[in-house]
């Protein structure tokens, strides 16, 4: 109640609000004597207090709006940013570690280096003579056998045993990368099942073939390829990664007539792949991986990986190759550990034969 002899009236100084329509709260705060904003004068007599107030709008200011309408909005924006960030500054991190920087590469030479000059030189023309090809027959059409083997155990999808079985010879050497090599179906099975296994939508791209020979002897063919594929399953260099690969590659094969089956099939076969590529592709690490120190594959100087000048033309495999492939079959077939581990650990094989048995005991030790 106000007495009718007070002089003073009751001024509303207006606080930093703004108006939400109907609603009419508002602090004792908000009431003062006198005042210079927003100059309201309330009607006299005994109305409640309530009453006057129902007149009054609340004036919200923009302060009031960021700390308590869109505090929490903002927060939450501010918190995704924050992560996405931070999680940002990781993958430079990791890439930065796992990732390196490449190196400096200097500008090509202009001139013939003196140092390349002052080295031993080397002539491959002694090999000529042994690559001549006795005459005969030349009715199979080889190129037709690679093309076609190839697809239907690789490409096609259709009885991937059976074709090996009918292309592949018993005795059949495979002669990979890094010096390494095979002996038997049984081998070329595990090793072809194996690259399924880590690439399930592998295919090989067959870019050229050219061949030579005759239908008595054999033919030698060569024949360049693209592989790819996603890394999806375990492989013989580590685990899954998920990632897509593409690695080029070349493969010569000794590609003869079976005289007791009467089949055409693959006795040996010496191919090498851009394997680096392939790991670098895959992010794995190079020094986890199965490898010998140094690259085992012997040289030939002189003599090619197989020539025709047996007994009536027939297709010898070099000295080398022929050795390993005695002591792979009976390493092969014994199937022990303890059978490659000797193998592996002897000085009296050759280097490319003990680095694919060193490998084999790695990986059959870790298994």
């Amino acid at each position: 109640m106000f007495s009718p002899a007070i002089e003073e009236s009751w001024w509303f100084a207006a606080p930093s609000r703004q108006s939400t329509g109907e609603s009419t709260v508002c602090t004792a705060s908000d009431l003062k004597l006198g005042g210079h904003t927003r100059e309201l004068q309330m009607p006299k007599g005994d109305l409640m207090l309530h009453r006057r107030l129902a007149a009054l709008p609340e004036i919200r200011g923009w302060m009031y709006f960021f700390r308590h309408v869109a505090s929490t909005p903002i927060l939450f924006v501010v918190g995704i940013l924050l992560g996405a960030g931070i999680m940002q500054l990781v993958q430079i991190n990791e890439s930065s570690y796992y990732w390196p920087k490449p190196y400096v590469i200097e500008a090509a030479p202009k001139e013939v280096p003196a140092e390349y000059m002052k080295a031993a030189p080397l002539n491959n023309g002694c090999l000529l003579p042994n690559l001549e090809f006795p005459p005969g027959p030349q009715t199979f059409d080889a190129c037709s056998f690679v093309i076609q083997s190839t697809d239907e155990i690789w490409n096609l999808r259709g009885d991937t045993e059976a074709a090996i079985d009918k292309y592949f010879h018993e005795g059949y050497l495979n002669a990979g990368s890094w010096g390494r090599r095979g002996v038997g179906k049984k081998a070329m099975k595990e090793s072809i099942y194996g690259e399924m296994r880590a690439f399930p939508d592998i295919k090989i791209h067959i870019t050229d073939c050219v061949c030579k020979g005759n239908d008595i002897n054999g033919y030698k063919c060569a024949m360049p390829d693209v592989l790819t594929g996603t890394n999806t399953g375990p492989s013989t260099w580590g685990p899954a990664t998920g990632r897509y690969a593409r690695w080029t590659g070349m493969v010569e094969s000794l590609v003869k007539k079976n005289p007791i089956t009467g089949q055409w099939q693959y006795y040996a076969e010496w191919g090498t792949h851009d394997e680096w590529a392939l790991l670098q592709q895959l992010g794995l690490d190079f020094y986890r991986i199965p490898h010998p120190p140094v690259n085992t594959e012997p040289l030939h100087d002189c003599s090619p990986l197989f020539a025709f000048f047996g007994n009536n033309g027939e297709p010898v495999i070099n000295a080398q190759d022929q050795a390993e492939q005695v002591v792979m079959e009976s390493m092969h077939n014994a199937g022990s550990l303890s059978a490659i581990s000797s193998v592996a650990d002897s000085s009296a094989v050759s280097p490319s034969l003990r680095a694919t048995a060193q490998i084999g005991k790695m990986a059959s030790s870790t298994r």
